[in-house]
């Protein structure tokens, strides 16, 4: 148990140490998640090829391996959380129980492509707009 906990607590350091190093970067913006959406999507074609790349892609980023698919996964997270939170209340959008995940997320990375003008602004609220423009509740 005391080994489990010195090794969690390393774990924990290198991810809190690796932080600091990326603070110039806004990390809420367009212009940081689509990148790791995009990654997300590459790997959910469960190509070993693909998921090896992006090892090899994560190893270069700052932070490393942990840092770079903590990034990707928090990409995914975020936008199901919000196709959840508008969901939970349908008032502007009304995603149907068969879309996927992977769709959510594709949706979403296809708008912020075609609007690279916005890419700047805040990530979530990119998210949102892409998400009710794709699946708007009928009135």
């Amino acid at each position: 148990m005391r080994t489990f906990l010195k090794v969690t607590s390393v774990v924990v350091v290198a991810f809190l140490w690796a932080g600091p190093a990326q603070t110039q970067q806004d990390y809420n913006s367009g212009n940081s998640m689509l990148p790791l959406c995009k990654a997300w999507l590459r790997m959910m074609s469960h190509d070993f090829a693909v998921v090896k790349n992006e090892i090899t892609t994560g190893d270069a980023s700052p932070g490393g391996i942990p840092a770079y698919f903590l990034g990707v996964g928090m990409c995914a997270g975020q936008v199901l959380g919000i196709a959840e939170l508008l969901n939970a209340a349908p008032i502007a959008a009304c995603v149907p129980k068969e879309v996927t995940g992977e769709q959510v997320v594709r949706v979403v990375v296809t708008s912020l492509e075609q609007n690279p003008a916005d890419l700047h602004e805040d990530f979530g609220t990119l998210a949102t707009g892409a998400i009710i423009a794709a699946w708007p509740c009928r009135k």
